[in-house]
Order: structure tokens, then sequence, then C-alpha cells
């Protein structure tokens, strides 16, 4: 007997697995992805990659997993990390990615808040899925990726081989129904999980793919981690328009450098620290960088004499990717040669093709060009909300926009400048002194490697400016020397009443620094002013 519902729904929907479906259709032999199983080299067409995705699908529903259930993937970059995605999107299956780079309390939140009933893992993260299940009555399936199952219930491959290859389409997926949830970095407080939907995932491909443009013949590389947004950002519309997606379980930069050279890489997303590796690579003026295209950087911005370098290293353009979570990442782009030509300030620039974004005041007003205020944005890729959690959902959505955290301002070209986070922001004098200005006039300063700059409460001040610094290996450096910088390049009350020198920053997997732990850390220096 028809399904006339389940028939219309095949015909309309917009759904994320469907989109590896046709690629297998009508690009079945090109290669989808490469990626570097110990130290080898992996080829995965997309019929191949498809039909992978498929049997694991079969494999899973076996086992007893069904539509809406969530399953947390904790893995480093390879193919079966992109199977075991589009797997549970063919399915209806919530995937939760896990950022294994938190430290375990944090991991145990993602994975028992989330309500994952499943967990497919990496043998190297063995310890951690134990430390998990321990503690877990809900666990109806473990499954190591690989041959060999370990601890597991289950080898993946085992769940893969002798299953179908058939298309899965016996169930019904609405638009808006949530493909995975992604968990926040977590700078200022415990992690948000943002439900992206379906509709939401597929818009922020089909704008990745116009932005970057994407064609078929392109090759991207994806190094940073697939647990976070930004990667998925590059694989998406890599996969939808058909090219490649050269894989790496982690950034070292000599491999790196050898990859983009030999996959003949065309595009790549990294982080300003990552860019700032790789020129320093030995011998990298002796390299063919001329199919490298494009370079884009994100979660920080970087100097323009950084930006030159790179653009003279790899005869490309450089542009500046902004975003967050809740918007599947990609909101605006500050584009290379724009007017304002990388004028003093973190310029976010303009919203992609499918986002609207302004500056509104606390009562929900727009702000006319040069006032500041919080930046907002909305479009179709926006998140669903926050997961069990209806108090900040609703406080993201007031006034019709989605509301980012963020302080900014657009200028007289339309050109957006972050200013900085709502929270980062320090009350001090009674004038707001923002951390990311203090940190990039640190960072100009020859031999600093990353400032952090943040607020510790002080009896006169309301809150003082401190900052952590790193610095480069070999440099010297006092604090009087910092200090006369400061103050040539700062306003009295932006200068940093405490600085300190530190070997590493507290950071997350994607780089950003958790000022929530330096403001924790130092909260008592001034304790002895107040007596």
């Amino acid at each position: 007997m028809r399904d006339k519902a389940l028939e219309k729904n095949l015909i309309e929907r917009v759904a994320m697995g469907d989109l590896l479906r046709r690629r297998s259709r009508d690009s079945a032999g090109k290669t989808a992805l490469v990626d570097f199983p110990k130290g080898g080299r992996r080829e995965t067409t997309y019929g191949e990659l498809n039909n992978r995705v498929n049997q694991l699908a079969y494999g899973l529903t076996s086992k007893g997993l069904k539509q809406g259930d969530k399953l947390s993937l904790i893995s480093t970059n390879q193919r079966d990390m992109v199977v075991v995605y589009f797997a549970c999107y063919k399915l209806g299956v919530i995937v939760v990615p896990i950022n294994f780079m938190q430290n375990i309390d944090d991991i145990r939140y993602n994975f028992e808040h989330s309500e994952s009933v499943a967990i497919v893992y990496e043998d190297i993260f063995n310890d951690i899925v134990l430390s998990l299940c321990s503690n877990s009555d809900n666990i109806m399936l473990t499954a190591q990726i690989g041959k060999e199952k370990g601890q597991a219930n289950y080898a993946l491959d085992e769940l893969i081989v002798h299953q179908n290859t058939t298309e899965v389409e016996d169930r019904i997926i609405v638009d808006r129904d949530t493909a995975h949830m992604i968990y926040t970095s977590g700078t200022t407080s415990r992690p948000k999980a943002v439900e992206s939907s379906h509709l939401t995932l597929m818009m922020s491909a089909l704008a990745g793919v116009i932005e970057l443009d994407i064609n078929k013949q392109s090759r991207m590389m994806v190094v940073l981690p697939l647990f976070h947004c930004a990667a998925l950002s590059i694989l998406h519309p890599t996969l939808l328009r058909g090219g490649c997606a050269v894989l790496h379980a982690a950034f070292e930069p000599s491999l790196i450098i050898n990859s983009i050279e030999q996959e003949q890489i065309e595009t790549a997303v990294l982080l300003p620290m990552m860019w700032n590796a790789l020129l320093a690579t030995p011998d990298i003026e002796k390299r063919d960088f001329r199919k490298f295209k494009t370079g884009v950087y994100a979660m920080a911005a970087m100097n323009r004499q950084s930006l030159d370098k790179v653009r003279q290293a790899f005869g490309c353009v450089m542009h500046l990717g902004s975003g967050q979570t809740e918007f599947a990442p990609l909101a605006c782009m500050y584009r290379d040669n724009t007017l304002t030509e990388f004028a003093e300030g973190n310029y976010w620039g303009v919203p992609v093709c499918t986002a609207e974004q302004a500056i509104l005041d606390e009562f929900g007003n727009e702000l006319p060009n040069g006032e500041v205020g919080e930046i907002v944005w909305r479009g179709p890729q926006v998140m669903s909300g926050y997961y069990k959690n209806p108090e900040a959902s609703d406080e993201a959505v007031r006034f019709g926009w989605h509301h980012t955290g963020d302080l900014g301002l657009i200028d007289n070209q339309g050109q957006l400048l972050f200013i900085d986070r709502i929270k980062d922001t320090i009350k001090s004098g009674g004038e707001n002194v923002s951390s990311q200005k203090v940190e990039q006039i640190l960072e100009s300063l020859e031999g600093v490697e990353r400032a952090a700059a943040f607020g510790i409460s002080h009896p006169h001040w309301g809150e003082a400016v401190c900052v952590c610094m790193i610095i480069q290996s070999g440099a010297e450096m006092d604090k009087a020397e910092i200090e006369l910088h400061c103050k040539a390049h700062l306003g009295k009350f932006e200068v940093p009443k405490a600085i300190f020198f530190c070997d590493s920053l507290p950071v997350t997997g994607t780089g950003k620094v958790r000022k929530v732990e330096l403001r924790d850390q130092y909260r008592d220096i001034f304790a002895k002013e107040e007596s």
C-alpha cells in the first residue's frame, strides 16, 4: 500500500542525507574524500561513500537505533567520522559530536545532557568512553571505528559489512527536524547544546558554495576538527557541490604545507595561529602553491603584517569568516581588498547571501551606522534553539532577530566592526574597555605570541584591566616595555593594571581563550587593596 505522505516528503524535503545520494548519482566515480589513516593515504569516491553510509544506517537500525535518538561521536577527522554523520542524517538520528579537547567533566556533561543512547568513537578515546559508560544506564550501543571492537560492543566495520547498500527512504524527515547538536565552546559558562536542523545545514552549505566559489573541481582542506561547526561549514558545501575534501586528523605545520602542495589544495580555513605556524615552516618560499587560491581565517583577527606575509607566501586572497555555532556558523565575511582594507579593528564585513545583520540597542531599536550595540542576525541557517534550555533560547530571539551576545557597529561602508563579547567587555572606571582592542595592541608588539585581556574586580576601578601574555620563544621582554607600548597606543583607562606572563592559555577546541578560567585564577590579586 502506498504511503503518500512519505512519497511527498521524499520529493520535496530538505534533508542532509539526500545531499550525498544526489552526488552519488551524478558523480559516483569522483573522489569525495581524501584522508590519511595511520600515515597512509586513502581516497573515497562519492559512490563508495554513499554505499558505506547506507550500510552503516542499516547496521545502526538493526541494533535498535531509531529516528530521534541521540548518538555521540568522538573522533578525529577521518572518513568514517563523515560516514557516521551522514548515516545519522539519513536515519533522522541526531548526531552529537563531542569536543574531546574539553576536560572530562565537560565531556561528561555534553554526553549526559544530550541523553545520547549510543557512542561511536576512535580507539584513542577508549578511556574517555569507558568513563562515560561507567555511570550511564542509557547506552544501547558502543562502536569503535575500524575493524577491531576493543572494549566496545561492536567494531564499526562489523555494523557495515554484509549490510544492504540500497537507499534509506523509509522515513519522513521534516526540514526543521534536528540533524545534529553541537555544544558551544563554553568560554563564559557551561556549554549549551545548539540544535541545528536539516534546513539550517543545507542553507549554510549553499551559502558556503556561493561565498567560497566552490565547484566540482574544488579541493578543500579540512583540518579544523569536525566536531566543530567551522569544519562542517567547509565539508558540507564541498560535498554538496561535488568537490573533494582533504581531511587531516591534526594540525602539524610541515604535513599541512606538504598537503597543500601535493594535494593541490585550492582553499583552506585555518585559525590565525595556524597561518602563522605555516609561515614559520622551513623553505616555504620554495613550495609550489600555484593551485592555492583562497585562504580564510576565523575565530580571531590577524594583523596586517601577518596577512601580507600569507598573501605573499601562498599567492592567495585572505578573507575573514565570522559567525557562531548558533548560525551554523558562517554569518558574514570580510573580503580581501575591501575598501576599509583592514583598518584598525576587527572587521567582520558584510552578511553572507543567506543572512541579514544589524546593530540593536537594548530596547530592540536598530542603531544607525557608527553607533555601538549588539550584533544581531537573521536567516534560515539560524539554530532551532538550545536543547533543554528554553530561557536561553527565548533570550536569543528577541525583537525578531537572533542575538549574538557580541558588541559591534556598522561603518559608513556597510562593514561590520566587531568590538567585543558583551561578557568580555571590561567596565573600568566608568568606561567600557574592549578586551579585543587591548589584545590587538599587545599582539602588535614584536615578540608577543598571544595575549588575553580580562577584567578582575577592583575596589577603586570596579574592574581592572588585566592581561595574560605568551612571549615568543627566544624573545626578551619586560613589563615596563609592555606598559610603554600600551600607553602609546591605548587610552589611560585601557592600559592594563596587571600583566602576567604564562606558557599557555586555557583554550577551547577551536582556540578561543576560556576567560572564565583566567578570571577565576586571578580573582583575588587585588584583594589586598581593599583593606
